[in-house]
């Protein structure tokens, strides 16, 4: 029976009778399989023995499951069905690989997108990325998701404008298009009540406290003293890291749809979202759009900008970041860790690690972990000086993950151990861009520049 099949895992993995089969219960309930839980599974039909597939590997609380086109050939209601069960995986912090042709569902649910062909990597990026590439869509046989379609096509007659944030979905931009006639980000509502106003400051996030403590709250801290006729809401973007705080620590951090709909029953009526990005990249695309998301709920919403936004911007972190290593000697050298990004906003480092130069620090490098500059140019632009010591220090907002390992490890891969290997004495400093009064500054001017319109 349907039953007994989903017994059979968790019963092999020593669980306790009792407690495996209120698990099996558990899930059964969630799964909405009570119906024909005494069925035999030979009996069942092409969806529900897909429910009940999924229901073998959840009652054994997986933290990765691997799916193969967990929707083919179901009809539209199990579909709908099995789509809001992988919702609920993901939601539980379980983490879904699903392999699926389905590019209308994938540019919706995804975060990720790994494009194969002939099982060997393609592309890898966000769904806005990938979807945009028409020429690798092309080579693995594949359409550009609807949605896209139709906003790159309402984008070129004018109609949009491309500075939108990609919509995920159909549903998305029929919002966009609902708005044409509307002031920009100000809702159709007729009729609020007396004005409230909030500032949401939203993060990455950190899995570390104290470095948590040291940048994000402080930030959080300056911009609630700088602007007291206004309520300072948080929300964060990595759904990673939130779900690791709830599950370690039992902290639960609002991402930025929740704290919209927060403050829309606290009767906020006009919100300033500013986030602590460092760079208008794909995380502050998500943001935005997700808060557009909630538009009709508050009067207006307005955008603060990232971090280095104007060429004033990279000019002011010059000189922050000179101040606060004046101490570097010509023959030192400086070297900042920035994160790096698909995102065509990745220039800006190398934009930033120019101004540095033209600005007269030529012994300060900025380099990304994940894009250009890489470890390997800055390493040979830094051989090319030959200094007698190395000073690396994170270009983000916290000094987490990245900072830690990534940089000051011990791994033979870190840039500490790669600039050792190299010949040079190595010193690492491990403070966050969040630390610098006059980077909380930077924000509040960018929140003061939104309220001016």
């Amino acid at each position: 029976s349907v039953y007994q099949e989903i017994s059979f895992g968790i019963l092999n993995l020593g669980v306790p009778e009792e407690e495996a089969r209120k698990e099996v219960e558990q899930v059964i309930e969630t799964l909405e399989i009570e119906p024909f839980r005494h069925k035999p599974t030979h009996a069942l039909s092409g969806g529900q023995k897909k429910q009940v597939s999924i229901a073998d590997i959840l009652v054994m609380h997986p933290e990765i499951i691997i799916l193969d086109e967990p929707a083919a050939a179901l009809d539209p209601k199990h579909t709908v069905l099995v789509n809001r069960i992988v919702d609920q995986m993901t939601e539980n912090g379980i983490t879904v690989i699903m392999s699926t042709h389905d590019v209308n569902y994938a540019m919706e649910w995804a975060d990720e997108i790994v494009l194969l062909k002939d099982g060997k990597l393609l592309m890898q990026g966000t769904p806005s990325e990938v979807f945009s590439n028409k020429s690798a869509l092309a080579a693995t046989n594949l359409e550009q998701p609807a949605c896209l379609q139709l906003f790159d096509s309402l984008c070129s007659k004018g109609i949009l404008k491309m500075s939108l944030p990609v919509p995920k979905n159909l549903a998305q931009l029929e919002n966009y298009i609902e708005q044409l006639s509307l002031p920009a980000y100000v809702s159709a509502s007729p009729s609020f009540g007396e004005a409230k106003k909030a500032i949401l400051v939203v993060s990455f996030g950190t899995s570390y406290h104290e470095t948590r403590e040291k940048t994000i709250d402080a930030i959080e801290h300056a911009i609630a003293e700088a602007f007291p006729d206004y309520q300072v809401y948080r929300a964060w973007t990595s759904k990673m890291i939130m779900k690791k705080l709830l599950k370690r620590d039992g902290i639960k951090i609002n991402n930025v749809v929740e704290a919209m709909d927060q403050m829309a029953a606290d009767g906020i009526t006009d919100v300033i979202v500013q986030p602590t990005h460092v760079i208008n990249g794909i995380e502050n695309d998500l943001m935005i759009q997700d808060a557009l998301s909630r538009r009709a709920h508050f009067q207006s919403i307005r955008f603060g900008t990232p971090l280095l936004t104007s060429t004033g911007d990279n000019e002011a972190l010059v000189s922050i970041i000179s101040s606060e290593f004046s101490d570097l000697k010509k023959d030192e050298a400086l070297v900042l860790m920035g994160h790096g990004t698909t995102h065509y906003a990745n220039s800006i480092y190398a934009a930033m690690d120019y101004t540095f130069k033209d600005m007269g620090h030529p012994n300060i490098f900025l380099g990304t972990v994940e894009a250009y500059p890489s470890m390997e140019t800055l390493l040979k632009m830094v051989k090319e000086q030959n200094p007698k010591r190395v000073v690396l220090t994170p270009f983000m907002i916290v000094a987490g993950d990245h900072a830690t390992n990534d940089m000051a490890g011990e791994d033979p891969d870190s840039w500490k151990c790669q600039f050792e290997k190299a010949g040079f004495p190595v010193d690492c400093v491990l403070k966050g861009l969040g630390e610098y009064p006059q980077i909380h500054q930077l924000f509040i001017r960018h929140i003061q520049e939104a309220i001016d319109g």
